[in-house]
């Protein structure tokens, strides 16, 4: 017998001690299972540190979002007041239309009652003339916020103020008097701009504030802007 053969039958023999031991499957399994546990723990790591990564891409994200909006604007935004237009006067209740808004639509003794003569010539009415309980003069009040853009002597109409306003809109006070702003002011809705007066286009009407609006150049009834 060679030196191999005697090797490996001596390891036999000892194999065959070691199985007849009564601990020595409960070890051999233990080894078998360690070993397992460990070539799935090896193989588990780089799906781990890629979910990892994910997570923190996303929590990246989501951090970006959160600071790029800021959640007070869209409460400032949601939250602000539109204003409405109102009638230029104090108390709407205490004025009279002395001559309405020339509508295309209206009957037509309401057009004929919206019309006026110059010179034995008609013109439509583009605003609405206002009186008040008989008074000699009342005070003229911005009808909304915005920014004086014209500020006219002239007799004719009774001297006048323009506004510009949002969207659009403009408002025009004829037929006044002692005139508080000037052009480029920027006004607050119900501040007094001037007093009502006289114009050589609508004598009869006596003291009166003539009013018109206009939205995107055209003129519209005010009466429909402040109901």
């Amino acid at each position: 017998m060679n030196k191999g053969d005697k090797k490996q039958s001596t390891l036999k023999a000892n194999w065959k001690v070691f199985l007849k031991k009564r601990w020595s499957l409960p070890v051999l399994y233990l080894a078998c299972a360690a070993v397992i546990v460990s070539a799935v723990v090896v193989l588990q790591n780089p799906g781990d540190k890629d979910v990892a990564s994910d997570n923190d891409d996303l929590t990246f994200e989501q951090n970006q979002t959160d600071w790029a909006q800021d959640p007070s604007e869209e409460v400032t935004e949601v939250n602000q007041s539109v204003e409405k237009m109102v009638m230029p006067v104090e108390d709407p209740n205490a004025i009279v239309i002395n001559r309405s808004f020339y509508d295309q639509n209206a009957s037509a003794e309401e057009q004929q009652d919206a019309l006026i003569v110059v010179n034995q010539n008609y013109y439509p009415n583009q605003g609405i003339d206002i009186v008040q309980d008989g008074e000699s003069s009342f005070e003229v009040l911005a009808a909304m916020s915005g920014t004086v853009t014209v500020v006219q002597e002239d007799p004719f109409i009774g001297n006048a103020i323009e506004i510009e306003h949002a969207d659009g809109l403009v408002t025009k006070y004829n037929s006044i008097k002692d005139i508080t702003v000037q052009v480029g002011e920027e006004v607050n809705q119900g501040q007094p701009i001037a007093m009502s007066g006289t114009s050589e286009l609508n004598v009869e009407a006596g003291t009166h504030l003539h009013f018109e609006v206009y939205e995107d150049n055209v003129a519209v009834n005010p009466v429909s802007y402040t109901e």
